[in-house]
């Protein structure tokens, strides 16, 4: 069995199954933006995973200032964490993502997060789900306005720099084609894909995906993970 020693999730789709309130925020907002529906092939290819500034670019044909795109994307955030909160008694993380954090911890695994999730959404996050209990403001990377957004390589090298370790050193948690394809780039050295929103046979398709789980809940899974991470 192969060692790596350390461990990078994406968040959103990832540790937090929140696609469905993404997408009605965007499907929301580009319809009063732009006046026409999102399709199934934009939402994988040139939403999930990318900076809101990408996706803007897109829609709007890059005819946007720094201003715009930023009280633009904190409109559209606004709207999706207005989603969610209407589903606070079922807003939590993914199934068995608490036993598996709380048990990487324990066992002294380095872990971070590296997430296209802006500063005003990651504040929500932090605050919400008290994510400090497993990670800290280095460890925590998210879209700063500094880093190319996924499929570039540059969060996940970041992400791994945080703790201390080289990609290739590192398990990283994905759930779309854009955040699987930044990992490679980056040179991860096992990729999981997490199928909360797209199949796990569509998963398997997609290159550098070593393994696909629906969630964290399978105990012989999470004890297999740390056997891997534990140095």
């Amino acid at each position: 069995m192969k060692k790596y020693k350390g461990i990078i999730f994406d968040f959103n789709g990832t540790l937090l199954f929140d696609t469905e309130q993404h997408e009605q925020a965007w499907r929301d907002y580009v319809k009063e933006l732009c006046g026409r529906e999102i399709t199934d092939d934009e939402f994988r290819y040139c939403i999930h995973g990318r900076t809101n500034a990408d996706i803007l670019k897109y829609f709007l044909h890059n005819g946007l200032t720094d201003r715009e795109i930023e009280r633009h994307s904190e409109a559209k955030e606004e709207v999706y964490r207005r989603l969610c909160m209407k589903m606070s008694d079922r807003l939590h993380l993914a199934d068995g993502a608490y036993e598996l954090l709380d048990m990487l911890k324990a066992a002294g695994v380095r872990m971070a997060v590296a997430t296209s999730s802006g500063r005003s959404n990651t504040q929500f996050y932090i605050k919400h789900f008290d994510l400090w209990r497993w990670f800290n403001q280095n460890t925590f990377v998210y879209n700063d306005g500094s880093i190319p957004g996924k499929p570039e390589p540059d969060i996940y090298i970041t992400a791994a720099e945080a703790i201390g370790l080289e990609p290739s050193e590192c398990v990283v948690f994905e759930d779309m084609p854009s955040g699987i394809e930044s990992a490679v780039a980056a040179g991860a050295g096992r990729i999981i894909a997490v199928s909360s929103s797209l199949s796990q046979e569509f998963l398997s398709s997609v290159g550098g995906v070593d393994e696909v789980i629906a969630d964290f809940r399978d105990e012989d899974f999470r004890k297999r993970l740390l056997e891997t991470v534990n140095e």
